[in-house]
C-alpha cells in the first residue's frame, strides 16, 4: 500500500516540506523570477510593514475584527463561503511547489495585500500559481495600503505557456523577461506555416519515342554472320580469317561507342531531374539539421536541469555509502519520467543496498563488502564472501599440515640425532636433517675429499595441494637441500 504524502509548514522559517524533503514556496518562485531587491529600504520600516500586514491577516483569519483595513476586507468577502489561511502544495510537469492562500471563496482566490504600491506582477504570478492547485474563476487583490486608497484589483489569468515559462526560468535562476505580461508583444512568436507539401509531377513524360535502327541492324548483322563461318577458315587462308576478324570487332566497337553516345543523350533529362531533385531534399535536410540542433540543445538544457534537481534531492538524503553516479539512471532524465517517481526509485534503492549490508554483515566479510559497494551486486558479493572464505580454509590447512611436518621431521631427526651419538647437522632454516651418507662415508675413508662444489641460490613459487607441498619439502630435506618459508 502506498504511504501518504507528509506535508508540513515550518511556520518559522517560512520552509514547505513533502516527505521531509524542502520544496520551493511560491515566494520563492516569485523573488527569484521577479527579482525582487528590498535591501535598499531600511529593516525597521521592513519589520513595521510586515507587523501591520500579519496583524491584518490574523484578523482576517480568527474573525476577531476591529482595524479599519480588516472591516473593509469583511465587507468585500462572504466570510461563510470563505476559508482562510488554506495551505497547499501542487505538482506540474514534475515541478513540486507549495503556498499558502490567504481567502478561497466559492469561485473566487482572494489575496491580502498591504504594501503602498500596486505590483501586478507579483500579485498574477502568485495567484495563478495558487490556482493551479484551488483551480477557481476568478482572481482578486483586496489592496489596503496604509493610505488609505483600499481597493479590489482583478488579476489576469496566465496562460499555460506563461506558467511553465515562470517555472522554467525559476528553475534556471534567472528573471523573466520585461514584457512577460504582454503575452504577445515582443515575444518571439512563431508563425504558424502551413506544412511543407511536395508532390512531384511529370509535367511532359515522352516514353518509347526513342526511334533507332537497332532492330534492323540486328538483322543484318544475322545474315550477314553466315558468311564468316569457321568453315570457311583453313591454314591455307589464315590471313583472309585475320581480316575478317579485325572488321567484326571493329564493327562492334563502333556500334557500342554509338549505343553509348544516344543512351547518354537519351539519359541528359533524367540526369538534369535527379540533380534538381537531390540538391532539393539537401536544402531541406540542411535547414531540419539546424533546427535539430536548436531543440536538442534546449532538450540538454532540460535535463541538465532536472539533473541537477535530482542530485538535490539525493543530497538531501545524506546518503554517502555509494555516489550518485551508482545509482543514476539516464532514463531519469526522460521527460516522461515523473520527478516523484524518481524520489520513489532512489529512496528504494538506497533501502535495498541498507538490506544487503545487513546480509553482509552478518556473514562478516569486510572484503565482500567492500567488493558489494563497487558493484551494488549482491550475488556477486554473496560469491566472493565464498571466495575468501574458501581461501582461508585452504591456507589454515596447509599450515596445520606444514606444522604437522615440521613436527614429525623434528621427531625423526631428534631420533637420528640420537643413533648417530648425537652428531648434528644444522639447517639454516632451524629444521636438522640426518648426516649425508656421502659425508659419513667419507669422513670413514682416508679418501682425499674432493673439491667442495659451488652453492647457488633459486627463488620459485610453487602452487599445488597440501599434500603435494608436504612431499616437496619431505624430497628437499632428503636431498639436503636448504630452503625457507615466506
Amino acid at each position: 500500500m502506498k504511504k501518504k504524502d507528509v506535508f508540513t509548514f515550518d511556520e518559522r522559517f517560512h520552509v514547505y516540506r513533502l516527505n521531509g524533503e524542502i520544496i520551493p514556496s511560491v515566494t520563492k518562485i516569485i523573488c527569484t523570477v521577479a527579482g525582487k531587491d528590498l535591501s535598499h529600504i531600511p529593516p525597521e520600516i521592513l519589520k513595521k510593514a510586515a507587523e501591520r500586514g500579519t496583524a491584518i491577516h490574523k484578523e482576517i483569519e480568527t474573525g476577531v475584527v476591529q482595524s479599519v483595513e480588516a472591516k473593509w476586507i469583511e465587507q468585500n468577502i462572504v466570510r461563510a463561503s470563505c476559508k482562510f489561511e488554506q495551505q497547499f502544495y501542487h505538482i506540474i510537469d514534475d515541478f513540486t511547489y507549495a503556498g499558502t492562500a490567504d481567502i478561497v471563496a466559492s469561485d473566487t482566490l482572494f489575496d491580502i495585500k498591504t504594501q503602498k504600491e500596486a505590483d501586478v506582477l507579483s500579485w498574477a504570478l502568485q495567484l495563478n500559481l495558487y490556482n493551479l492547485f484551488f483551480k477557481k474563476k476568478c482572481l482578486k487583490v483586496l489592496h489596503t495600503p496604509n493610505t488609505g486608497n483600499f481597493s479590489v484589483i482583478d488579476i489576469p489569468f496566465l496562460s499555460m505557456e506563461q506558467i511553465q515559462e515562470v517555472i522554467s526560468t525559476y528553475l534556471q535562476g534567472a528573471q523573466l523577461r520585461e514584457d512577460f505580461m504582454n503575452s504577445k508583444e515582443g515575444k518571439k512568436e512563431l508563425v504558424e506555416v502551413p506544412p511543407l507539401e511536395l508532390t512531384l509531377k511529370v509535367v511532359e513524360q515522352n516514353i518509347g519515342t526513342l526511334n533507332t535502327n537497332a532492330e534492323q541492324l540486328l538483322e543484318l548483322v544475322k545474315k550477314r554472320l553466315a558468311y564468316y563461318s569457321i568453315d570457311r577458315y583453313s591454314v591455307d587462308n589464315i590471313d583472309a580469317a585475320k581480316k575478317d576478324k579485325a572488321e567484326l570487332n571493329n564493327a562492334a566497337k563502333l556500334l557500342n561507342a554509338e549505343r553509348i553516345r544516344i543512351e547518354k543523350e537519351f539519359m541528359k533529362p533524367i540526369e538534369t531531374f535527379k540533380t534538381t531533385v537531390s540538391e532539393t531534399v539537401n536544402l531541406i535536410n540542411e535547414c531540419s539539421a539546424k533546427i535539430d540542433g536548436i531543440v536538442k540543445e534546449v532538450e540538454q538544457k532540460e535535463k541538465d536541469n532536472k539533473k541537477a534537481i535530482i542530485i538535490e534531492y539525493f543530497e538531501s538524503l545524506h546518503f554517502s555509502l555509494v555516489d550518485f553516479d551508482m545509482l543514476f539512471n539516464p532514463k531519469w532524465l526522460n521527460k516522461t519520467t515523473k520527478l516523484k517517481d524518481i524520489q520513489d526509485e532512489i529512496q528504494g534503492r538506497i533501502e535495498k543496498i541498507e538490506a544487503d549490508l545487513g546480509v553482509l554483515d552478518r556473514i562478516g566479510e569486510a572484503e565482500a563488502k567492500q567488493y558489494y559497494l563497487s558493484t551494488l551486486n549482491l550475488d556477486a558479493a554473496l560469491a566472493k564472501a565464498d571466495e575468501i572464505k574458501a581461501n582461508r580454509e585452504r591456507l589454515a590447512a596447509l599450515e596445520k599440515a606444514q606444522a604437522a611436518q615440521k613436527d614429525q621431521s623434528l621427531s625423526e631427526r631428534e631420533q637420528i640425532n640420537s643413533d648417530a651419538g648425537g652428531e648434528e647437522n644444522p639447517h639454516a632454516d632451524g629444521f636438522w636433517c640426518q648426516p649425508s651418507p656421502s659425508f659419513s662415508d667419507s669422513a670413514q675413508t682416508e679418501t682425499t675429499p674432493q673439491e667442495k662444489e659451488e652453492k647457488l641460490q633459486v627463488t620459485f613459487m610453487v602452487i599445488g595441494t597440501a599434500d603435494q607441498l608436504v612431499a616437496l619439502q619431505t624430497y628437499m630435506e632428503n636431498a639436503q637441500l636448504r630452503y625457507t618459508f615466506q
